[in-house]
């Protein structure tokens, strides 16, 4: 069916992310890692909402991205909290206005995310078929 290979495509994009971001926290850590990190989160989101027949568009909001399931569903509290991944899209990607590029988060915070986000992933896998 399609659908399952787009959510298929989604988990897989969001893999190789947070495969990214775990090279990028290694020593010497690259504040990119961050960034992927959020991108990890957003495409798990969006292989959710496809698997429940919900078109995510070309939103990248992960709250606003979130709020498109219905309020009973069961993945709806787990994915509520990666909303504060939202501002790694952006933050240590790009200077401040006057020219400064912020630090990102320490490696180890970035590991830990990286381990919460994979064993939502795995879920991901098992509940919506994934081989």
């Amino acid at each position: 069916m399609p659908g399952d290979r787009v959510v298929m495509g989604y988990l897989a994009a969001a893999a190789d992310d947070l495969d990214a971001t775990r090279r990028l926290a290694a020593p010497p850590a690259n504040r990119l890692a961050a960034y992927h990190l959020q991108q990890a989160a957003e495409k798990l989101v969006k292989a959710v909402l496809v698997h429940r027949k919900i078109h995510p568009g070309v939103e990248h909001r992960i709250d606003v991205l979130v709020r498109m399931l219905d309020a009973s569903d069961p993945w709806q509290p787990l994915l509520d909290p990666l909303d504060r991944f939202t501002p790694y899209a952006t933050t240590y990607r790009y200077p401040s206005p006057t020219g400064r590029l912020r630090a990102s988060p320490d490696a180890a915070s970035v590991l830990a995310e990286v381990d919460e986000l994979e064993r939502l992933l795995e879920r991901a896998r098992r509940e919506f078929g994934s081989p």
